[in-house]
């Protein structure tokens, strides 16, 4: 009992029993990526897992000490990671507040971070490749956003583009595994060996990854085996919306704004397990007595929303943005033959801004210097007014709200009066150019449904039950107290006037009435009713 490991082990090297052996082996530790001791010599892809050791630790401010494990650490090192750090996670919230200038690269670590406390209470019999390919999944979900995050995407499809970050983040992963394997260190192949491994016929590691970061194989649902659904919802949680990346930016987020944000992400993270489930499905079911934070982490959400991501001065700003892009393009299309034009910004704002190599290129301060230096007059006087805080003047809202799911023939308004103001909407910004009609949506993450219609909870002596919203005798009473409207439909008027003095006050004073009853007129048409904000 007194003799050190290393003589221990000596004691019973000699022996002809394996089992002893087997015994021995998993008291050794995994030192500089060799094993020193035991009798199993495993390929190198499966010696790089059996220890998963972290190499790496960095001190976050939501969630502490971070753990970086080493194929992390090869995937972060890469210029197509480190673009992260160049990308505001809030787009131009940080001109209503201050302090929101987080990046998305401590975002990601923070999804990284929270796989790996969601492994634990889960899926403890799950193997450990599968649960490094989630690891992975969620360090690398987000890297498909372009300058100022989800505002680029906005952007772009305000132009006609149609882009989606999920597949995008797909791309860069891809382009990272390929340049990882071109290297030939020890890690770089144990790498490369992990990421070419099967975890089920015909589908590799880094496939997997790939349809962990879509939410599911992709175009092809019927894959997704019913005992292995819980895996596609760590990341990118299609059925709930309940999944590690809102677990993190909630906090982070919350932080750097300085709101107040009572969700305890640890604790959920804890009580989570994975349960069968109607449907011969396995999924991730929460306790029952955590429904209630699970609700408070709705309206958190929602409510940031509203003071935040949609604040209605923080869309006052995207417009300006939003217009000087569209003059950026419009003077480099009228100008593309000219040979004094800036050929970059022709090639990633006008010919290619969705393809993988304009993503790469652009950041924030690349986008904002273009606009500024190499598009015209126009971008450049609208940039100016961003750099000064010069945002349009809000003039009016107007909303509309669907508070119960189980009444279909209100729902069935609601949706005729979302379908007839979208088209009022398009109409009026077709014809106005000194004004201009914005539409946003709040609601819990899940549309205009319930958001515990498609949740689960198990209870104490492990039964499983459907959270169900509207229309249960047996739903949850404090869901009914605390979840009001469920979707709420807010259209706001915007003057396209950034601070600049008016030359006949009286006149710009009368034309903002005229504007606002037109408006008010055109969208009580469609069942919508004035607000304050």
């Amino acid at each position: 009992a007194h003799l050190p490991l290393r003589g221990f082990y000596c004691l019973v090297k000699n022996a002809t029993s394996a089992a002893a052996c087997l015994f021995i082996n998993p008291l050794l530790r995994r030192r500089k990526g060799q094993i020193l001791f035991g009798c199993h010599h495993p390929e190198p892809a499966e010696r790089a897992l059996m220890e998963f050791r972290p190499l790496k630790t960095i001190n976050d401010p939501v969630h502490g000490t971070i753990q970086v494990h080493s194929f992390a650490e090869l995937i972060m090192d890469r210029p197509q990671f480190q673009r992260l750090r160049h990308l505001k996670q809030l787009a131009l919230t940080d001109l209503v507040y201050p302090s929101a200038t987080k990046t998305r690269f401590e975002h990601s670590l923070g999804c990284d971070q929270r796989c790996s406390c969601s492994s634990r209470p889960c899926d403890k019999k799950q193997l450990r490749p599968i649960r490094a390919a989630r690891r992975i999944a969620g360090l690398c979900h987000d890297l498909g956003h372009g300058p100022f995050s989800h505002l680029w995407e906005s952007l772009l499809k305000s132009c006609g583009i149609d882009y989606h970050h999920e597949a995008m983040s797909v791309q860069v992963f891809q382009s990272i595994v390929t340049d990882i394997a071109s290297r030939q260190d020890q890690e770089s192949m144990e790498f490369s060996a992990f990421m070419d491994r099967c975890w089920r016929p015909n589908w590799t590691h880094k496939q997997l990854v790939c349809d962990l970061i879509r939410g599911g194989p992709g175009g092809d649902s019927e894959r997704i085996p019913p005992e292995k659904q819980f895996l596609f919802e760590f990341v990118n949680n299609k059925r709930t919306g309940y999944d590690v990346d809102k677990l993190d930016y909630m906090n982070r987020d919350a932080l750097s704004l300085g709101l107040p944000n009572r969700f305890d992400a640890t604790r959920q993270l804890s009580l989570l397990r994975v349960l069968p489930c109607p449907g011969n499905r396995k999924l991730l079911v929460l306790r029952d007595k955590q429904v209630l934070d699970y609700i408070n982490l709705l309206i958190s959400r929602r409510m940031q929303h509203y003071l935040a991501y949609q604040h209605v001065k923080s869309v006052a700003f995207e417009k300006v943005l939003q217009d000087a892009l569209s003059a950026a393009r419009r003077h480099l299309q009228a100008h593309r033959d000219d040979p004094d034009v800036n050929r970059l910004a022709i090639r990633y704002l006008l010919d290619e801004p969705e393809s993988l190599e304009s993503l790469l290129w652009l950041t924030d301060d690349r986008l904002v210097e273009l606009l500024k230096q190499s598009c015209g007059s126009e971008a450049a006087r609208l940039m100016k007014h961003l750099e000064e805080r010069r945002k349009y003047r809000h003039l009016a809202s107007v909303r509309v709200a669907l508070h119960s799911t189980a009444d279909d023939e209100a729902t069935a308004v609601y949706k005729n009066q979302l379908e007839a103001v979208k088209i009022a909407v398009t109409h009026w910004n077709a014809s106005r150019s000194r004004s201009i009609a914005e539409l946003r949506k709040f609601d819990y993450g899940c549309g205009p449904q319930h958001p515990l219609d498609s949740v689960f909870c198990y209870s104490k002596n492990g039964e499983v039950r459907q959270c169900n919203g509207d229309g249960d005798s047996e739903s949850l009473l404090f869901a009914d107290l605390q979840l009001a409207a469920l979707h709420i439909t807010v259209v706001r008027l915007y003057e396209r006037t950034a601070g600049e003095p008016p030359a006949d006050a009286a006149a710009v004073k009368e034309f903002r009435r005229r504007e606002v009853a037109d408006f008010r007129e055109k969208m009580s048409a469609c069942g919508f009713k004035p607000t304050a904000e």
